[in-house]
């Protein structure tokens, strides 16, 4: 790609970006929020069209007008979130787009489909309903869909930002399979140690300018996060002394049924201190998301009690949890956090227009919702034109710092955030936590849920661990220490 412009209206996204990637190499395309890197993926993928600049895909010039023009050269992309069609099974979702209709033999397409998956280790019930897999899983089918449409060049943006540290694993196992067959890899991120520990080459974009082109093999985490902030970056470290205020939240004897009716937590006890960040580690799919539902009132429990301030919260509804001051960062931002099509304004006062000022009696405060919703684009620093545009147009990045200002707006109690820094660059993810320790010196208190330990540990007071539906909390002095968390990671009981 050469000489590669776009602009946005007055925002200019890139500005005579080079960019450079040899075949059968993993290539990381790294940078902050908003620098550009998913607009000019987008450009190769054919999604978006350049002002200016050319691209030369194996030595041949190209303009693509669509996607459809990029995958015929062999451009297959992976975008943070999935494509997959959540009222189909595993093998539609695959040969979507790709076989007549009247010619769907599903014997010969399953036959064609595990053959595929088993080149890359993969297994898969191709009848299995696509709503019900894992994030691991679906990123996997997505892979194996680019595979399927004959993809050499594969762009995956932020495909770990949604799987533990062994699914992440052994993703990149995978795709170093590809790329030692000729296949060839772009992966946009914001994890730097995987940059580090599993990329061959890696640009650094910052502001719609590339700063820095090296091999990994000659670079380091420090030249990376100072190259991507443009200055010397040092991490902010916080206490990580257990708080002693009163307790908040207690968890008694809970347990939650999934959605295939088993209990996926069970037997949860739990107590939650005013001024606290507890960090709940644990491979996916444990019992976390259930739980974390369960605590905002989304799915009922099956068994136990949950206390706020010593009275029970039987009976007590999502929206009178937000007036007691229940705020939720929620795991996927499109599907349970905003509407991609409303005003970032909108999105801004989404479970909370019915709180002062975003309302006046039973009627919204126009006034009150804007000014609260400028507040909530300006505590992480949201990048955007206006108030008036819509979700969609924001990158992941600026998206998700809206849905941490809103979480941490009007007066919030009790924070209970997913993977909250997921889409965030390095500045970004320090300064959620530092927000999030404001809100918890003021007597708010926090429970995040992560898949990456190495950031649990930076940032938590304390840490427990979900397992196979349990909470495990570490004994006192052991809930830092790596080999006692994840000697609980694996406990079954």
């Amino acid at each position: 790609m050469s000489g590669i412009q776009k602009s946005f209206g007055k925002l200019r996204a890139l500005a005579r970006v080079d960019f450079t990637v040899e075949q059968g190499s993993i290539h990381a395309l790294v940078g902050e929020n908003g620098a550009g890197k998913t607009t000019l993926m987008r450009i190769l993928y054919g999604a978006q069209s350049p002002d200016s600049g050319s691209i030369r895909v194996f030595g041949d010039p190209h303009c693509f007008r669509n996607p459809a023009e990029a995958i015929q050269a062999g451009i297959g992309m992976v975008t943070q979130h999935y494509s997959i069609i959540l009222e189909l099974d595993c093998l539609q979702n695959l040969a979507l787009g790709t076989e007549v209709a009247w010619r769907f033999n599903r014997q010969a397409l399953e036959s064609k489909a595990s053959e595929l998956a088993k080149r890359m280790g993969f297994e898969f019930d191709w009848s299995q309903s696509a709503q019900d897999l894992t994030p691991a899983s679906a990123q996997k089918l997505e892979v194996l869909k680019l595979l399927w449409r004959g993809s050499r060049i594969m762009i995956l943006d932020e495909p770990t930002a949604m799987l533990s540290p062994a699914d992440s694993e052994a993703l990149f196992t995978s795709l170093k399979t590809l790329t030692a067959e000729g296949s060839t890899v772009i992966l946009v991120t914001h994890r730097l140690p995987e940059v580090l520990a599993h990329c061959d080459q890696v640009s650094v974009l910052r502001s719609g300018e590339m700063v820095l082109e090296s091999a990994v093999a000659a670079t380091n985490m420090e030249d990376l996060a100072d190259a991507i902030v443009g200055r010397a970056f040092t991490p902010t470290t916080t206490p990580n002394s257990r708080a002693q205020g009163d307790v908040m939240l207690s968890l008694r004897d809970v347990s939650v049924r999934g959605y295939r009716g088993d209990l996926a937590a069970r037997g949860v006890n739990l107590e939650l201190h005013a001024g606290e960040i507890l960090g709940i580690a644990g491979v996916d799919g444990n019992g976390q998301r259930e739980l974390v539902q369960a605590i905002l009132g989304i799915t009922p429990l099956a068994v136990g009690d949950i206390l706020w301030h010593g009275r029970s919260l039987y009976g007590c509804g999502g929206q009178e949890r937000i007036r007691l001051g229940f705020r939720s960062i929620p795991e996927d931002r499109l599907a349970d956090g905003a509407i991609d099509s409303w005003s970032l304004e909108e999105n801004a006062a989404l479970g909370l227009q019915r709180l002062t000022p975003m309302a006046s009696a039973a009627r919204i405060d126009q006034p009150g919702r804007r000014q609260a919703a400028q507040a909530s684009a300006k505590r992480l620093s949201t990048r955007m034109e206006s108030l008036s545009q819509p979700f969609e147009s924001l990158s992941g990045g600026n998206q998700q710092r809206l849905i941490v200002g809103r979480a941490l707006a009007l007066n919030p109690n009790l924070i209970l955030a997913f993977q909250p820094s997921r889409g965030l660059d390095l500045e970004a993810t320090a300064r959620l936590y530092e927000e999030i320790r404001l809100e918890c010196a003021r007597g708010a208190s926090a429970i995040v849920v992560g898949f990456d330990l190495d950031e649990l540990l930076q940032f938590a007071d304390r840490l427990a661990v979900m397992s196979f539906g349990a909470l495990h909390l570490p004994e006192d002095g052991y809930c830092r220490d790596r080999a006692t968390l994840g000697r609980l990671m694996v406990a079954s009981q």
